[in-house]
């Protein structure tokens, strides 16, 4: 049996049922049913039912991968799961895909994902958390949409806000008890893979299967100089700005704004916050019994 859990709120949703027949036909030997993901309030007693010769199918993309990380924390899968292609960032799959494959197994990569404290809430993330005006442009579009705007480019919109209201503060960022301060830093994100923001190599040697994270902090620059490295990001060439771009590694990474910041967690909005900290497990049994809590 194959069971196809769907996010109605990802890209899929636009065209959910020409999503199915593909997803069918890669599995047109077995029988199907269709769940919405959302709708499955405990994803555990979900997994627990099924046969361990049943195969799951996820349609959506990063943000709909770190729902059903969230919902599972903790839950060892005995399950093989895989991911379809139908968001629309799908940062994950462009960092671990061949760019024409529209599905992969998720099991190996979901094992051991790394996790974010913010505000005394715990939350797991799939490839990074944007802190600055990547947050910032999230919120924006947040914001546009519940005015009813559907096409937003969000490229265009971080080159609005960095023109316009968005502005730099300094920052604070301690890796494995090392601290390290800058001034007029525009944006901070910790990553655990290389891609984010639909296609920009924000880390080009972060491998998420490592038991480290990379910090990428643009700093020092004003707006105009922010806006003309900016393109280079997409091709992970901005690297070679040594004075303004820093790349940090390590496996417990803090950053702390002096002026609060927006924060976006594969794609989901947390608003005006101050720290964030996150950590890199190696292995999942060193986590304590608070981190196997299931975030709902």
């Amino acid at each position: 049996m194959v069971y196809i859990l769907y996010n109605p709120i990802s890209n899929c949703g636009k065209d959910l049922e020409k999503t199915l027949d593909n997803v069918r036909e890669r599995f047109k030997s077995e029988e199907t049913v269709v769940e919405n993901l959302i709708n499955l309030v405990d994803l555990r007693a979900f997994f627990e039912n099924l046969d361990t010769t049943d195969t799951v199918v996820l349609l959506g993309g990063d943000g709909t991968i770190n729902v059903l990380c969230n919902k599972l924390r903790g839950y060892s899968l005995k399950n093989d799961v895989f991911l379809f292609k139908a968001g629309s960032g799908n940062d994950f799959m462009r960092d671990v895909c061949k760019a024409d494959e529209t599905m992969v197994k998720l099991n190996e990569y979901i094992e051991n994902l790394p996790l974010v404290t913010i505000n005394g809430k715990e939350y797991l993330f799939i490839n990074n958390v944007g802190y600055g005006i990547d947050g910032k442009v999230c919120t924006a579009a947040e914001d546009l949409r519940a005015k009813g705007k559907e096409e937003i480019n969000y490229t265009t919109l971080a080159i609005k806000l960095l023109l316009t209201s968005y502005k730099s503060n300094n920052a604070k960022v301690t890796v494995d008890s090392v601290q390290h301060n800058f001034k007029k830093v525009w944006m901070a994100p910790v990553m655990n893979g290389r891609y984010y923001g639909g296609g920009m190599m924000t880390t080009p040697d972060q491998d998420r299967n490592s038991d480290e994270l990379s910090c990428c902090v643009v700093h020092d620059t004003n707006a105009i100089q922010t806006l003309m490295i900016f393109p280079s990001i997409f091709k992970g060439e901005h690297i070679k700005y040594e004075k303004k771009i820093t790349v940090l590694k390590g496996k417990c990474i803090e950053v702390e704004y002096d002026v609060p910041q927006d924060v976006q967690i594969d794609g989901e909005i947390i608003r005006d916050v101050t720290k964030i900290s996150v950590k890199k497990f190696k292995d999942a049994e060193i986590r304590d019994e608070k981190t196997s809590e299931i975030f709902a």
